[in-house]
């Protein structure tokens, strides 16, 4: 029950983070069938909660044993289903308790469950997929030795951040054609190692595909300008939030692939370029955002006139808690990994003491209830005022549009 009611509130919560997020794959994944997730991890907790909140199975987690040590947030992680994994630099002590972990994550899958598993171990916010960690294989064979009649499948998942740390980005999550461990038992029986390697080496193959991966992340900077001329003429609308379109992912990959491929004169010839065309911009006080943004016209500009009164109402009975959340995010969340998670969640609880303490006020005074609908849906205008007046230029069609055409000439270069 509890996990229903936070997959509602998260949901909702993640559609108000995210600018855009896109999720395809879902015909994946199986009722009935036990099934090992595999993702790559670039952003602190935000992966499991955008996959528990739109993936149609409940899932249970692998997370680090150490967030177990709070006694406040240990019955909370019971009641989502994680279960803590511990690390050498947890302590022997706790080493100790993995086997029981196992036993634990092993029975989930023989339950005919789902269980979501970060490949890599670790999170890192770079767009490349690192190698895979011995873990998942080790879980899927062992939990087919207890049942080899078993039909385990293991989901491979590619999960990507435009702006990894950021507020009112997009995400990007693609779930792959799911690999059979039966197909790897006999291999694994005859030589325990090799059964590994090769199961482990399909499956970086499989999730390779859903990730934005650049193997020298020296390129990224280049990618990253590049990828601004791209999304300028591939535009969504902001609502809906949640897509089922794999066009983004596949024309980003498709760049990040051709970076990989330059040649280190070809790189440069691309970078010069794309200095000469920033100078160009600069000039006519262009910047390479206001390229990903649209031009001003006359519906923009009436709800932005019209709509500023509510957005402002919003915006003043929901600054506390936003304040609050940033201020709390920057002066104490050093790991870039972590601060678009720590921002959302911390945002999402001060939001609901905020609503909660306007019902107190409200039940203790002659304000009327109607008061707490306002406050909500101002709020919610504010959200979209917001990301009206950030996706507007003031910039003239006809010179955005001609350094969008230059741009895209570089890419055609490629």
């Amino acid at each position: 029950m509890f996990y229903s009611f936070l997959k509602v509130l998260v949901r909702f919560t993640l559609k108000i983070f995210f600018r855009k997020i896109f999720i395809t794959g879902i015909e994946h994944i199986k009722s009935g069938t036990p099934q090992l997730i595999a993702s790559n991890h670039p952003n602190g907790f935000l992966e499991p909660l955008i996959m528990a909140c739109f993936f149609p199975k409940p899932l249970h987690f692998l997370v680090r044993g150490d967030v177990f040590d709070n006694p406040l947030l240990k019955p909370l992680l019971k009641s989502t289903n994680q279960i803590p994994i511990y690390r050498f630099r947890d302590g022997f002590s706790k080493l100790r308790e993995n086997s029981q972990k196992m036993d634990e994550s092993i029975q989930v899958l023989l339950d005919k469950k789902n269980l979501l598993i970060f490949a890599e171990g670790g999170t890192e916010s770079i767009k490349k997929l690192r190698p895979l960690q011995k873990g998942i294989s080790r879980i899927a064979f062992h939990t087919l030795e207890k049942d080899p009649d078993l039909d385990i499948e293991i989901l491979p998942v590619g999960i990507n951040f435009t702006f990894p740390s950021l507020f009112n980005e997009g995400v990007m999550l693609n779930i792959g054609t799911p690999l059979k461990v039966r197909d790897y038992l006999n291999q694994y029986n005859q030589d325990n190692k090799s059964g590994h390697e090769s199961l482990l080496n399909d499956l970086f193959l499989a999730m390779k595909k859903s990730v934005i991966h650049i193997e020298d992340q020296k390129r990224l900077k280049t990618f990253e300008k590049l990828v601004v001329f791209q999304r300028s003429h591939n535009m969504y609308s902001y609502l809906p939030v949640y897509l089922n379109d794999i066009k983004p992912l596949k024309s980003e990959k498709k760049l990040a692939e051709s970076i990989d491929t330059l040649s280190d004169g070809e790189l440069q010839e691309i970078r010069e370029k794309i200095k000469v065309l920033e100078s160009e911009m600069k000039n006519e006080n262009v910047s390479l955002d206001d390229l990903g943004k649209m031009p001003y016209n006359a519906s923009r500009i009436i709800i932005l006139l019209i709509g500023f009164l509510p957005a402002l109402l919003g915006g003043l009975l929901h600054v506390f808690p936003l304040a609050i959340s940033y201020y709390f995010t920057k002066t104490n969340v050093k790991q870039k990994e972590f601060r678009a998670s720590i921002l959302m969640v911390t945002s999402m609880i001060l939001c609901l003491l905020l609503y909660i303490a306007y019902v107190i006020i409200i039940a203790m005074t002659a304000i009327p209830f109607y008061w707490l609908a306002i406050s909500i849906l101002s709020g919610l205008w504010f959200r979209f005022y917001y990301q009206i007046w950030v996706s507007t230029t003031f910039v003239s069609f006809t010179l955005l549009d001609k350094f969008k055409n230059k741009g895209y000439q570089i890419l055609n270069n490629l």
